[in-house]
């Protein structure tokens, strides 16, 4: 593997991505050439690679990347995995002013979540926010939703519009823009109600941020 300083503008991404992780050195493996354009300073990975942190076991691999100093970096068939995280995906558009990045075809996994698919998706780095939208469905626990915006840090969600929830013989489902869903992740358990608390009524403003 190379290590290449040019590359150190990508550690926002993964940093963010894992959620907090301290961000050391790390290493690419470009699955093929590396170009460099001078003129508008993008470099990109055009068979892919694999960034590597392994000091703090981050692992980025696209089977295509470009990015910009200080700017932004895209890739396609995203496999992004960190000690709690799995995020797979077809396109990622990472904005490293913002903190946030744009998903595709996202399917995302971490201790309260497994197989959690959205058509979209939006990460917001420094509020550890993701919104998820379009055919929302999570293999456990057993969801589907318009709408969902994940609280990472406090281990909570909250489902927008229509959505069905099944956990053992029992269902809750909502109907129309206004059906809430809470959900509340606590020693390895799940909590979920239809009455939302004060305290998780701010996640609503984040569906917004999502077209």
């Amino acid at each position: 593997m190379n290590r290449l300083s040019r590359l150190l503008p990508v550690a926002p991404l993964i940093l963010a991505l894992a959620l907090g992780a301290r961000f050391a050195a790390f290493s690419v493996e470009p699955f093929g050439p590396q170009r460099v354009n001078l003129d508008t300073g993008i470099t990109t990975l055009p068979q892919g690679g694999i960034l590597t942190d392994n000091e703090n076991g981050l692992r980025l691999k696209g089977s295509y990347i470009e990015y910009k100093e200080g700017s932004f970096v895209r890739a396609r068939g995203v496999e992004l995995l960190s000690q709690r995280e799995t995020f797979l995906a077809q396109t990622l558009d990472h904005d490293i002013p913002k903190q946030e990045a744009r998903f595709t075809g996202l399917t995302f996994s971490n201790p309260d979540f497994k197989g959690l698919k959205a058509e979209r998706a939006l990460a917001l780095f420094a509020e550890e926010i993701v919104v998820l939208k379009g055919r929302v469905q999570a293999d456990s626990p057993r969801l589907q939703a318009e709408t969902l915006v994940v609280n990472l840090k406090d281990r909570e969600a909250l489902a927008l519009g229509s959505f069905t929830y099944q956990e053992g013989k029992a269902t809750l489902r909502g109907q129309g823009p206004s059906a809430r869903l809470y959900l509340r992740f606590q020693g390895g358990k799940v909590q979920a109600s239809t009455k939302v608390p004060p305290s998780a009524s701010p996640l609503a403003q984040y569906a917004s941020r999502l077209p």
